[in-house]
């Protein structure tokens, strides 16, 4: 395979620093200075707390700040060394993706290569821009690994409607019927793996392809699926993060996540055809309760833009979905808001229509993905009206009907790809 990434390094002033360890703990960064401090402060007292007999490295992966990121992490470390990874960044800080680091990509690749080099038995990457980070965060992340229970901690976030809606409304029912496993964040920016899963990660072949830059996360997850290693889930509590100044308009996302996702479900035709249903992995950690939160969405906003969809994009979308799926948007437009819900089946149909689609290149991807847009919108505010002041909880199980929605469906995607000239029949 191509190289693993050797014009990666570290940049240290002690070469005790990188002389080896049990255990690395990587913050990845970029614009992070508000955040940053209590971060490294916790990561410091949570390996000192729980891990204070493991040798253990803190790197520092910052994706070029211009906010003095670098030096605050320097000033929280304290005493403790605090190693930064140096690794090909971009130029600029232009055309940021959606999670607002970047060269996020080869930053893990050089992480992955410090944490083989130092031999140590396990890694952790926590994300820089997290608020309100506490020590246990770390032991959450990496003891189950160093107690051999799994080798991949993937986390569990608590999360309201509204929130982290591309990953319930796509990618995790995608990953799940596809892969088998029902892991629910599938993309997150944090995980805990195993030296095994280090080597194997390192040996993939995904780390330049044009998606990287966007989809390492996801990229690493099915990786660590598909070679058949032990997953758990962490749960992290809430989810808060700084608001970056400029996030990523829903189009730009869908185009960054989702065609990233589909070219995770191209690269892995192999695996996932011969998958069937999907399993539980074990959630480590209390889940804690939290009371519904009502939130104004513009859900108008949302169904105007749906309906603006179908008038100008249905002659594109002809070249994905079928004559049902379509009958049944047309049907959607004419729904009053107050009775507005998206089918299951029709969503899933929707989203494999488009992934069949992205891998038979019936149009400039940029295109197509830009097309969906609109339908997501659709989704969206059908999820948000039906869940609209339920719990979390609640909402959770919401989306396990719509996994089970896009796992029965999962047939008609297995059947485009065999024989597409089926796929406007």
């Amino acid at each position: 395979m191509a190289s693993t990434g050797s014009n990666s390094s570290v940049q240290t002033p002690e070469a005790a620093d990188v002389s080896g360890a049990d255990l690395v703990v990587a913050v990845a960064t970029c614009n992070d200075a508000a955040t940053i401090g209590p971060v490294v402060r916790a990561v410091c007292e949570g390996l000192a707390r729980y891990f204070g007999g493991t040798g253990a490295r803190i790197l520092l992966a910052d994706g070029g700040s211009t906010d003095g990121t670098r030096e605050a992490a320097r000033e929280a470390a304290g005493g403790v060394p605090l190693v930064q990874v140096v690794y090909p960044a971009p130029a600029a800080l232009t055309d940021l993706p959606y999670h607002g680091q970047p060269g996020r990509a080869p930053a893990l690749r050089a992480v992955l290569q410090m944490t083989r080099d130092l031999g140590a038995r396990a890694c952790a990457v926590i994300d820089g821009a997290i608020d309100g980070a506490v020590p246990e965060r770390v032991k959450q992340l990496v003891a189950p690994v160093l107690a051999g229970k799994c080798d991949y901690v993937s986390p569990y976030y608590v999360r309201r409607a509204h929130e982290g809606a591309l990953t319930r409304g796509i990618v995790y029912p995608v990953f799940r019927a596809l892969y088998g496993v029902r892991l629910r964040q599938p993309a997150a920016g944090e995980f805990g793996c195993s030296a095994a899963l280090v080597a194997h990660f390192l040996e993939q072949e995904f780390w330049e392809l044009e998606q990287a830059p966007a989809g390492i996360d996801l990229f690493l997850t099915v990786a660590a699926v598909c070679g058949a290693f032990r997953t758990c889930e962490t749960s992290l509590g809430i989810r808060r993060t700084a608001p970056r100044e400029a996030p990523v308009d829903v189009s730009t996302a869908l185009k960054q996540v989702v065609g990233a996702l589909f070219t995770e479900v191209e690269d892995r035709v192999d695996f996932w055809q011969r998958s069937r249903g999907s399993v539980p992995v074990p959630l480590l950690g209390e889940v804690p309760a939290v009371a519904p939160e009502s939130t104004a969405v513009p859900v108008e906003a949302m169904l105007e833009s749906f309906r603006l969809g179908y008038q100008e994009l249905r002659e594109i979308w002809t070249w994905v979905l079928p004559p049902r799926t379509l009958v049944e948007l047309r049907r959607l437009t004419e729904t009053a808001p107050d009775r507005f819900r998206f089918p299951d089946r029709v969503w899933a149909d929707v989203v494999y229509g488009f992934a069949l689609g992205y891998a038979l290149r019936v149009m400039p991807r940029d295109h197509l993905l830009g097309s969906l847009a609109p339908l997501y919108n659709g989704w969206l505010a059908s999820f948000l009206l039906e869940t609209g002041g339920a719990s979390p909880a609640q909402v959770d199980d919401r989306v396990e009907q719509l996994c089970v929605g896009f796992e029965a469906e999962k047939r008609t995607l297995i059947a485009g790809w065999r024989w597409p000239e089926r796929l406007r029949s």
